[in-house]
């Protein structure tokens, strides 16, 4: 079963001919997946409670290595863990922390897969 397009702005996609745009492949459902769990806070959703990944935690912590450490953990947590879905557990998940600011961290997940091109998507956190 195909899912709904949906853009990094969060509304739902319009294909060429003006219909509902589709997922096409399993890369373009899998930057869906890991977007939908980054960008989400558990309890959004009301029927997935576990959903989500809590990255505001990170509000009012130092920008070091140790506060990057922690944005990467619970990033794995809403990817891997069997409780929030876990898709892509036993996936080859790679995370990167990057200092952008005084008050900003990037993470760069890297999803590789052997069926399918690696898979990179970045977000910024404030802290």
């Amino acid at each position: 079963m195909k899912d709904f397009y949906f853009g990094y702005d969060g509304d739902i996609k319009i294909s060429g001919d003006k219909d509902i745009a589709m997922v096409q492949n399993r890369a373009q459902k899998d930057t869906q997946q890991i977007f939908i769990r980054l960008m989400t806070e558990p309890n959004d959703f009301t029927i997935y409670p576990r959903l989500g990944c809590d990255l505001s935690m990170l509000k009012g912590m130092p920008q070091s290595k140790t506060t990057g450490e922690i944005g990467k953990r619970i990033i794995r947590e809403a990817l891997e863990n069997e409780t929030k879905g876990g898709i892509f557990k036993g996936r080859s998940i790679s995370i990167d922390a990057v200092p952008v600011s005084a008050t900003a961290i990037r993470f760069d997940v890297h999803i590789e897969d052997n069926s399918i091109e690696p898979i990179t998507l970045s977000i910024t956190q404030e802290i």
